[in-house]
């Protein structure tokens, strides 16, 4: 006869991905232990820029476009409970942003990338010189035009998983700190987690959320996932005034000035292994985009320099599902995490309780296509 003492699942991760999902089982009445080797929301999850963007990414328009849209649905239905519960601000707000357009074929290709947006209800508007000159005085003069769109939103990433943590712990969950060295089997089903202290902690189910780590034979037992750590490196900075309100971006440049007050600058996509240090080479790498951007920028004064591990898959989707009896992967979703949170936690939820998510998981992010 099982222990009733022990938890219905283990999540391994305390990331905005095991955050979630430790909630969402916990909601649908599990015993749930989350396990995070270092602290809750420590390393992409806390430093991410929190957008919430279903225009653009990997699989969009494409198989991620479904649950990028719904993910904003809940994101607006779920975050402002998530903070009345728990008394921390998610900082949730409608953020308008605009790309910018540097050439005339730069115009070209944002009005070639609209095409599909109006099927899918985005608001955006197409900007020459003039408007976004009134819209943002700071954007450089040399831009010929932008789209301005109306269907974004933000969350500041670190109290927004800090926020899932603290509900999940108000629904009877338990965190608690060690690293994950293998799984525990019973007999071909996993029963559960060995710690690298030798503790053995058992459970129905095994959710592993552990970021890059997770692709990285760091959990015995685990099958090889093509999960892998890509650096991104933000800036943040003190700049007078109130302009740039919008994220203004070009390629993977952007410059936005956040609720605080500073205005953040970035980013960077870099293959350098478990290296979370900020570098030179890449604080001028972003301050050359930033300057093309808004050449004003060039007097701020550097408040924080950042650098973070997103865990990114071979394919750049999500990787969600069984990968073994008794062990589930929720992972792989680069810079999406902080919106798909939602999501992917409703999948796991399905195919732990089989309570039907709000969305169908794509089949592409079925983690089968790596085993």
């Amino acid at each position: 006869m099982r222990d009733l003492r022990l938890p219905d699942a283990i999540i391994v991760g305390g990331g905005v991905l095991g955050c979630a999902c430790a909630l969402r089982l916990a909601e649908s009445g599990l015993t749930v232990t989350l396990v995070e080797r270092d602290a809750i929301a420590s390393h992409a999850s806390g430093n991410a820029y929190g957008g919430l963007y279903p225009t653009f990414g990997p699989g969009i328009p494409g198989p991620s476009l479904p649950v990028a849209i719904r993910s904003v649905e809940l994101h607006r239905e779920l975050d402002p409970r998530l903070q009345d519960e728990t008394g921390i601000d998610i900082g949730l707000r409608e953020a308008p942003s605009i790309e910018l357009a540097l050439t005339p074929e730069d115009m070209i290709g944002l009005f070639d990338a609209s095409v599909w947006w109006p099927s899918q209800g985005f608001d955006f508007k197409m900007l020459d010189r003039q408007h976004l000159l009134e819209i943002e005085p700071a954007i450089t003069p040399e831009a010929v035009g932008g789209v301005l769109h109306n269907s974004h939103y933000e969350v500041d990433s670190y109290r927004f998983t800090l926020a899932l943590a603290t509900a999940f712990e108000r629904r009877g969950g338990r965190i608690r700190s060690g690293a994950v060295a293998g799984l525990e089997r019973e007999g071909d089903r996993v029963g559960g987690v060995v710690l690298e202290s030798g503790e053995v902690l058992q459970a129905g189910v095994v959710v592993i959320a552990s970021g890059p780590w997770a692709g990285q034979g760091e959990i015995d037992g685990l099958p090889d996932l093509p999960i892998r750590p890509v650096k991104g490196e933000i800036i943040r900075l003190r700049y007078p005034g109130t302009d740039l309100s919008h994220r203004v971006v070009v390629g993977r440049s952007y410059v936005a000035r956040k609720p605080g007050g500073l205005v953040w600058i970035g980013t960077t996509d870099e293959e350098a292994g478990f290296d979370e240090k900020p570098t030179s080479a890449a604080r001028d790498e972003i301050f050359a985009g930033a300057l093309a951007i808004a050449p004003g920028l060039e007097s701020a004064e550097i408040v924080e320099h950042t650098a973070c591990l997103r865990p990114t898959s071979a394919d750049g989707l999500p990787v969600v599902g069984p990968v073994a009896d008794g062990a589930i992967v929720a992972n792989g979703a680069g810079s999406k995490g902080i919106l798909l949170s939602h999501a992917i936690a409703e999948f796991v939820r399905e195919i732990v309780t089989g309570e039907e998510a709000s969305v169908a998981m794509p089949a592409e992010y079925d983690v089968g296509r790596f085993l």
